[in-house]
């Protein structure tokens, strides 16, 4: 498929992470024929070969921050599509933190897998760059220390954005009003808020300040799944006036049509011996 958004995990804490209750591969992105990563987090290489996804017709990888949940399998992946740098293509997309570490923390990014790709993009938030016919716009988020990015892809009939992890703000929300799509990271519900997340109230909120034709919610959290996402979905749609949908590991979605008619994949889930 030509224009695809395939959601290879829906995990957004330690909890479903760690015992793979929701899976954490990220999300494959076709755009008018042009393959992208995106937060490729634990899994997502066993997830891409389930979904008969190959790796090696990816052209850019990109991260918006280094927490583990959407960063871990960047240089596998990075070693996956380039066999180990015998064929040296694509870009990473990344923050400077993720690649370059700071005073706290080592960069995640390792020196041999930057020889894997023809080039490391560090950017901050208000950058534009061109990938083939793809455009592709960094936003501000705010999460803790991670120094994030979201992101917005844009072709010649579509806008998608991804929050990514961030609390709500106007000016926030505001870098997605040209959006026909956006992907939020929604980690709790409403009667939850914690710092650096939105939860369903905030998600509620960004939908009603941008009218987007259609938003689907990811990266959960165990109190999200105890209130049903799809529920939540649902109430978040009735308040903001958009087409809201909860997605589930293996939703495939089309950007074109932003139908609510989704393909599922299915992705085997993690059994514990």
């Amino acid at each position: 498929m030509e224009n695809s958004i395939l959601f290879l995990g829906t995990g957004g804490d330690s909890i479903l992470v760690g015992k793979q209750i929701r899976a954490s591969g990220g999300i494959i992105f076709e755009l008018d024929g042009n393959q992208f990563v995106l937060d490729p987090g634990p899994g997502c290489l066993a997830r891409a070969k389930q979904a008969d996804i190959s790796i090696r017709d990816t052209i850019a990888v990109l991260v918006s921050h280094s927490h583990t949940n959407h960063a871990t399998e960047v240089n596998a992946v990075l070693e996956a599509l380039s066999v180990s740098g015998l064929d040296r293509i694509g870009v990473l997309v990344c923050n400077s933190k993720y690649a370059k570490g700071d005073e706290k923390e080592p960069p995640m990014l390792l020196n041999r897998s930057r020889n894997f790709v023809e080039k490391v993009l560090e950017l901050g938030p208000g950058a534009k760059i061109g990938i083939n016919n793809i455009n592709i716009y960094t936003t501000k988020t705010q999460h803790f220390d991670s120094e994030g990015i979201g992101f917005i892809f844009e072709t010649g009939r579509y806008r998608i954005g991804y929050t990514s992890d961030t609390e709500y703000t106007d000016e926030i929300a505001d870098q997605y009003k040209h959006c026909n799509m956006v992907i939020i990271n929604c980690k709790y519900p409403k009667d939850i808020k914690m710092a650096g997340h939105m939860n369903a109230e905030d998600a509620a909120k960004f939908l009603k300040r941008i009218k987007p034709k259609f938003a689907v919610l990811t990266h959960f959290g165990v109190k999200m799944l105890e209130a049903n996402p799809m529920y939540v979905a649902r109430d978040i749609q009735r308040d903001s006036g958009v087409e809201v949908a909860a997605a589930n590991d293996g939703l495939m979605v089309n950007p074109v049509s932003f139908s609510p008619r989704m393909r599922q994949v299915t992705l085997e889930p993690y059994k514990e011996a």
